[in-house]
């Protein structure tokens, strides 16, 4: 590697250099190939923003300064995916003695605690769901409402890892950054009865099968299976961004709570590393039942 900087006080990290570790560092990362394309899509946008200021030395400030473009330009979820990748870059130069890490404690984008995705109210689920007629919408609906799946375990889920467990009926899913099918969530006798409606002879494949010829015979991805779900919402007139596939997931969450779920038991049906993502999950539901602001109102102004 041509012209290494030494970490020490008197270093520079010149801009051709950090193109050079980039490299380096994406081959010494141990991620899975989503987590890489986000630290590689991180770093790419550091790099294309100190070329477009022309600063060919960066220093902690222009960090601070990237941090707030971000914030400027991007959701919070992209920004802290990115800024994640930036501090990994710098703590990884820092280790091998190469500069000093001036991300350390650069702080992100904080997240809002009500959702902006909405999603359906009990009334609304049920009158979906009695209306589909289609086996395969039928049978994805009420498994993503029921369980709470997300739609890469959905896809991934196969006929053979429906088994009996402890007296249960469970579907067997590879949860997010897991290499194994080690967690599950239970099927009701109303979900399996929709699998079986749906998957009619087969007894072996993907629960949820692709018929393009590209991908014939395999999981459908999870674009298709948002697709799907985007149908369905647009047919009973909830044409919105803001309804989507990961509605579902939410909505599943919601109406645990709403008929006595406590957080804990929600979080593990979900598998949710922590209870904060899962209170996030239920937030909007709590704010929309705050009426404070109508008690001000009717106080004062009637």
């Amino acid at each position: 590697m041509n012209n290494i900087v030494l970490k020490g006080n008197e270093s520079v990290l010149t801009l051709s250099t950090l193109q050079g570790f980039q490299e380096s560092f994406i081959d010494y990362l141990d991620v899975d190939d989503k987590t890489l394309k986000a630290y590689k899509c991180g770093i790419d946008c550091l790099i294309n923003y100190l070329k477009d200021k022309d600063i060919k030395q960066p220093t902690r400030n222009d960090l601070i300064a990237f941090r707030d473009y971000l914030r400027a330009n991007y959701s919070s979820n992209t920004t802290n995916a990115y800024m994640v990748a930036v501090k990994a870059l710098f703590k990884y130069l820092e280790i091998h003695n190469l500069y000093d890490n001036i991300a350390v404690d650069l702080k992100g984008a904080k997240y809002s605690s009500i959702p902006k995705k909405q999603i359906l109210n009990q009334e609304q689920a049920k009158l979906i769901y009695n209306e589909l007629k289609d086996s395969r919408e039928k049978c994805l609906f009420s498994l993503l409402l029921s369980t709470g799946l997300r739609g890469i375990e959905v896809s991934r889920a196969k006929i053979e890892d429906i088994q009996e467990y402890n007296g249960e009926i469970v579907l067997w899913v590879q949860c997010k950054k897991h290499d194994d099918k080690d967690e599950y969530v239970k099927l009701s006798h109303q979900v399996i009865k929709d699998i079986k409606n749906y998957i009619g002879d087969r007894t072996k494949g993907y629960i949820f099968v692709s018929t393009s010829p590209e991908n014939y015979g395999q999981g459908l991805s999870t674009t298709s299976l948002r697709k799907i779900i985007k149908n369905i919402f647009k047919r009973f007139g909830l044409d919105s961004d803001t309804f989507s596939l990961h509605s579902m997931r939410r909505t599943s969450a919601t109406i645990m709570y709403q008929n006595g779920a406590d957080i804990q038991s929600i979080q593990q049906v979900l598998h949710h590393k922590s209870s904060v993502t899962t209170t996030r999950y239920i937030n909007a539901i709590t704010r929309n039942n705050n009426k404070n602001e109508y008690i001000v109102s009717d106080a004062i102004f009637n």
